[in-house]
């Protein structure tokens, strides 16, 4: 009789000691905020928005999966750019620019949208400054995405917030530069 009441005790201890570490999918802190809303800055050279068909990942954080961003080639009016999709490890925010090998505009910021910790889809950045038109013989301007983590939690994207580094596996054996969560992406005006 003790032997059958140990082999009952066994798997429930074992679900005390494993649930707790899996998190808890109460932590709605980002669904709340940012679907369908609009967050400004003080500064008018970037603002955010997420649009209403984001989402958190239901997972409550999405800690399990890596960071990574999504672009894919686009055309617009150069006032806003669609990130595919980001995963984020914590809150951050998905940071448009020129690509780095657009001498032109390397480094300058077009716009930022906030994101929650999890994956959201169809995140929509509002842009400051406009995507330029292309030069040369290019069809369309190489634009940037890249995570940040919200490092200085003041809730608007700022210099004191830091990119958030790729993760690394035993694939990466060389030194290819593009350490940082990131995407590239051709933007065609039109």
């Amino acid at each position: 009789m003790t032997a059958r009441r140990l082999l009952l005790a066994l798997p429930a201890a074992t679900a005390l000691v494993v649930l707790p570490a899996c998190g808890s999918d109460d932590d709605v802190r980002g669904a709340a905020s940012t679907a369908g809303t609009t967050t400004g800055g003080a500064s008018s050279s970037s603002s955010s928005s997420s649009s209403p068909s984001s989402s958190p990942d239901a997972a409550g954080g999405g800690s399990s999966a890596a960071a990574a961003v999504q672009l894919e080639d686009q055309s617009g009016d150069g006032s806003s750019v669609q990130v595919a999709s980001v995963t984020a490890l914590e809150d951050g925010f998905v940071v448009v620019s020129p690509d780095d090998d657009d001498r032109s505009g390397a480094g300058q910021v077009l716009g930022s949208a906030e994101v929650p910790a999890g994956t959201t889809t169809d995140v929509r950045v509002d842009l400051g400054t406009p995507v330029p038109a292309a030069t040369g013989d290019d069809d369309g301007t190489e634009i940037t995405a890249t995570l940040y983590a919200d490092t200085d939690g003041d809730g608007s994207f700022s210099s004191g917030d830091v990119t958030v580094a790729e993760p690394q596996d035993g694939d990466d054996d060389e030194d290819d530069g593009d350490d940082v969560v990131d995407d590239d992406a051709d933007y065609r005006l039109g």
